[in-house]
């Protein structure tokens, strides 16, 4: 069942951000209830294109233990029905752009009247509030807009990169999301209040940079980009290893893990120098030391390395691709983390497990993500209370669609 068992999600959601909220309480036990429609179906389920609504993999990964209904939310009798569900809703979950959820009525002052102690979380990409509140974002203008865009490079190159393709903001500001959320139901299990959740991704993916954002405070300095270097480790960096497009990623800190580290290598010559046996003299010759422990790695296969580091004590790690991920990787393997599927037009299919590992009230991926519509006649029907000839006049006026 879950800790959250008992607890109902009306998530009107589109994207990454909002989903992520949606399925982190869906693993613990919620029951999530997506709103959509035929009419403007979820950016990941491919929009328009109905061949792809099914069988999209963003949509399967983001919306797993969801049930999908369908509604005409241009129609009144459709916006009933979901003011229906908001009275026997916990959270009322949404980020679409400023002025979707007002326009239909279901803004958090219109859904207070509806039902009281109603808990509603909007993530917007610049929030609720502010003059560009308006804007619409997505990740690569988010990830601009908070700095990261510039970081993510190398020095000197001549232009940033466009995205570090992870949806940074999405999916911290749905973790911090879902985290508001427990918040705000401890809070209403206490006083009987509901409340408004106000969300920025923005700012949650800004949360990222603090240390950046110190170094110009202290500093007066604006802090640029310095592709695998670190300004306080040597050597540092990913190492390019026996088999051609394979690397190791390597972190010296201090003396006491170059000392180690020397010792891994088995002290070669080079690594008796004067100019290495300091920080501060790693990090002025590293461009030296960088080519120096490649003629190493680059002699052994890529686990060897991280292998013999590890065991001595050195913070070392194999860049993976997703084959190793799923052939080599022993954690992964042992924890259980990589899950099957079997999604109804997609078949077997393998994704990310739950992260965090409950040790009375684990969660789960206790279901496949929803066909488009896949449960509407279930919730007019179990939730809502409609009848069979209800529900199938709704959906003869395009109102269930």
């Amino acid at each position: 069942m879950g800790p959250l068992a008992g607890v109902r999600v009306l998530a009107f959601t589109t994207g990454a951000a909002g989903p992520t909220v949606a399925k982190q309480l869906g693993e613990f036990g919620a029951q999530v209830i997506n709103v959509e429609s035929r009419r403007h179906p979820d950016t990941h389920r491919g929009g328009a294109n109905q061949a792809r609504w099914n069988v999209s993999p963003t949509y399967i990964k983001l919306h797993r233990n969801k049930l999908s209904f369908t509604v005409n939310m241009t129609t009144e009798a459709g916006r009933e029905l979901v003011a229906r569900l908001v009275r026997v809703s916990d959270v009322v979950l949404d980020n679409f752009s400023l002025g979707v959820m007002r326009r239909w009525g279901f803004d958090y002052e219109h859904l207070r009247r509806i039902r009281p102690d109603i808990i509603a979380i909007s993530l917007k990409g610049l929030g609720s509030t502010g003059p560009h509140a308006h804007y619409v974002t997505w990740g690569p203008n988010l990830t601009a807009l908070f700095g990261l865009t510039h970081l993510w490079n190398h020095p000197g190159a001549p232009q940033p990169t466009a995205e570090a393709r992870a949806q940074h903001p999405d999916f911290m500001s749905g973790v911090s999301g879902a985290f508001a959320v427990m918040a705000a139901l401890i809070h209403r299990q206490k006083t009987g209040e509901g409340q408004f959740i106000d969300g920025a991704q923005v700012e949650a993916g800004a949360g990222l940079l603090g240390p950046f954002y110190m170094e110009h405070t202290l500093n007066g300095t604006s802090p640029q980009p310095q592709g695998n270097r670190h300004p306080a480790a040597a050597p540092y960096g990913a190492y390019r290893c026996r088999d051609g497009d394979r690397w190791c990623t390597i972190a010296v800190y201090t003396d006491g893990d170059w000392a180690r580290f020397r010792r891994a290598l088995g002290d070669p010559a080079w690594a008796a120098e004067a100019r290495f046996q300091t920080l501060l003299g790693r990090l002025r010759h590293r461009a030296e030391l960088d080519a120096l422990v490649e003629s190493w790695t680059a002699q052994h296969d890529a686990y060897e390395v991280m292998r013999v580091l590890q065991a001595a004590g050195v913070e070392a790690g194999v860049v993976q691709d997703v084959e190793d991920q799923f052939e080599r990787d022993e954690q992964y393997s042992a924890r259980g983390f990589l899950v099957e599927l079997r999604e109804p037009e997609l078949g077997p299919l393998v994704t990310e497990g739950v992260p965090i590992h409950l040790s009375d009230t684990p969660g789960a991926v206790r279901t496949h993500a929803p066909l488009l519509g896949e449960h509407t006649e279930q919730v007019c029907r179990d939730v809502l209370g409609l009848t069979d000839e209800e529900i199938g006049y709704l959906a003869e006026q395009k109102v269930l669609y």
